[in-house]
């Protein structure tokens, strides 16, 4: 199973972004807090819908904004499932 693509909404340092990924392996890099851990964190949370860091599901939401969105596709062996979720502030 991969992930076949994830798209993030006010997701901690995230405004919007859409990133597609390869099957095998892939590479992140950038200079320290350009938001490759809270990339990995939004896999995680895609992935078992918690953060891997913050218990409290609003710290994920980025500031001055109302709700965060996760979306996903994951391939597993041709077969694709789409997952989503959403948070609201104050819900």
């Amino acid at each position: 199973m991969f992930l076949k693509n994830i798209s993030l909404l006010n997701f901690k340092n995230y405004d919007e972004v859409n990133i597609k990924f390869t099957e095998g392996v892939n590479f992140f890099t950038g200079n320290n807090g350009e938001g490759k851990t809270n990339l990995f964190d939004a896999i995680h949370y895609l992935s078992l819908c918690k953060s891997y860091f913050n218990a409290i599901d609003s710290q994920n939401i980025k500031r001055e904004t109302e709700f965060l969105m996760i979306q996903g596709d994951f391939d597993k062996e041709g077969k694709v499932d789409a997952i989503s979720c959403g948070i609201k502030r104050g819900h």
